[in-house]
């Protein structure tokens, strides 16, 4: 039987992770789009929040997170907003990503809930869009986001891969 493991002494394959940033967004109520044939969809609207770590700033009245709740599979998420940095430059965001609870956890996410944290897998990878030249290396990495709900949002810790 062959050997299923994999392994390399090339440093160029290993991985590492920059934590730059964190976002604390306030969202707004879902608005209720109902079962759709592939899950419960459903719209929060993003109100604002806080940036910080290597970039500060604010994050914009503007966006939503799109979800799409399935029973037998991971919750959909997908996050489209901006934020605007204390130097006034703006950065579009798009986060597509995963939450994944048992049902009783999943039900107090929906109704908004507290939970604990280590009872979700909330995983996300987001995209940065920006014209702003000191920025640029936003748009010149891979990131990944751990995320967790919290009662009025979500909280989010951005790492560069590198």
């Amino acid at each position: 039987m062959a050997d299923d493991t994999w392994q390399t002494d090339d440093p160029n394959l290993e991985l590492g992770l920059e934590r730059v940033m964190e976002l604390e967004i306030d969202v707004e109520s879902p608005i209720e789009i109902g079962q759709t044939g592939d899950g419960q969809r459903r719209i929060i609207p993003i109100l604002g929040g806080t940036v910080s770590g290597r970039v500060e700033g604010t994050v914009l009245e503007a966006g939503a997170d799109y979800q799409l709740y399935r029973e037998r599979r991971p919750t959909e998420l997908v996050a489209k907003y901006a934020f605007e940095t204390t130097g006034g430059e703006r950065v579009y965001v798009e986060n597509r990503g995963m939450r994944l609870a048992d049902p009783e956890t999943s039900q107090r996410l929906r109704d908004g809930l507290p939970v604990e944290p280590d009872d979700v897998y909330f995983a996300s990878v987001p995209e940065f869009e920006t014209a702003a030249s000191d920025l640029k290396w936003l748009t010149e990495s891979v990131f990944v986001a751990a995320g967790t709900r919290q009662p009025n949002g979500v909280r989010l810790a951005v790492y560069r891969v590198r």
